[in-house]
């Protein structure tokens, strides 16, 4: 009988510990997943506050009662945005920007950072060294804006896509990724007669598409937003990319507003230019939302690899 009391009360006290526990992890996920919600929230709110805005009457805008819900619901904002001749070739611009920067920065930093990746190239550290100073030291406006006159890039496509091709910080993120990748591989090919190029494009890059995709979101993200290299080197409307355009309308909408006052009363039907703004804003966002899920999973990977690695 005594036997059967000393082994209960470990399994009741093992119990106990097991239930305590299991309530402490519950609160932490509780806790993480209310921190989480709050943070999305957060988050989205700003995107929802735009889109409510966008798609609210003259009179809510003007009257500012708009909050995640639009208020006498038309589409009259975006309607204006595409009768907009130039929001179309603007479009057409920054997609072709985009696309090509991505591209060339891809071709220029993976080469780059696959050279400095051998530990036996000659003055390995004091190139890598030399590449990161620009990173803390800059040319400034005045010498980059005579350099891109020089080499006649002034009111030229390629002024979006050649300068932007290498970024010391994407160097270092490639350089730690390719360090990761076992050097057999690479001695494997070399045996069978593969040259630098032909391994770099049929092994290294393949097997590299975590860090591919996280450069590749950077260069995009930041291609799709750049405006203020349009309104200096580009002065032809042909070339202004959807953010220059959209920088026109946020200037054209507080200059415009009080023609939406018509006999001290506002049109609901009318397109309010605040609503014009906001509208395009959502239009640009779009696509880099729709894009972003197809690299979330390679995305999240190279992040957290460079991370560590770093």
């Amino acid at each position: 009988m005594s036997d059967n009391i000393i082994d209960i009360k470990p399994k009741r006290m093992k119990s106990s510990s097991m239930r305590s526990k299991r309530t402490a992890e519950a609160t932490t996920q509780f806790v993480l997943g209310s921190v989480m919600v709050i943070f999305s929230v957060a988050v989205l709110y700003p995107f929802l506050y735009c889109v409510a805005y966008s798609l609210s009457n003259s009179v809510a805008v003007a009257t500012r009662n708009v909050t995640i819900l639009p208020i006498g619901l038309t589409w009259e904002n975006y309607t204006n945005v595409f009768k907009n001749n130039r929001i179309f070739n603007a479009f057409f611009i920054s997609v072709s920007r985009t696309v090509g920067g991505v591209v060339w920065t891809l071709f220029v930093t993976g080469l780059a950072s696959y050279a400095i990746s051998k530990r036996k190239l000659p003055f390995n550290r004091l190139i890598a060294f030399f590449l990161i100073i620009p990173m803390y030291v800059s040319g400034g406006l005045i010498p980059t804006y005579v350099l891109m006159f020089r080499l006649k890039l002034y009111n030229n496509f390629l002024v979006y896509v050649l300068p932007h091709g290498f970024y010391a910080f994407n160097m270092l993120l490639m350089r730690t990724y390719f360090d990761t990748i076992p050097p057999e591989m690479e001695e494997s090919a070399r045996i069978d007669g593969a040259k630098d190029l032909r391994i770099f494009f049929r092994i290294i890059l393949p097997i590299s598409m975590p860090i591919v995709a996280v450069i590749a979101m950077y260069s995009g993200v930041w291609q799709w937003n750049a405006w203020f290299d349009a309104m200096i080197y580009v002065t032809k409307p042909e070339l202004k990319p959807m953010q220059a355009i959209l920088q026109q309308l946020i200037q054209e909408s507080y200059t415009n507003t009080l023609q939406l006052a018509q006999g001290g009363k506002i049109a609901e039907k009318a397109a309010s230019p605040e609503g014009v703004r906001l509208a395009t804003m959502v239009i640009t966002v779009v696509p880099i939302v729709i894009v972003y899920p197809f690299f979330q999973k390679h995305f999240v990977r190279g992040v957290m690899i460079g991370a560590v690695k770093a």
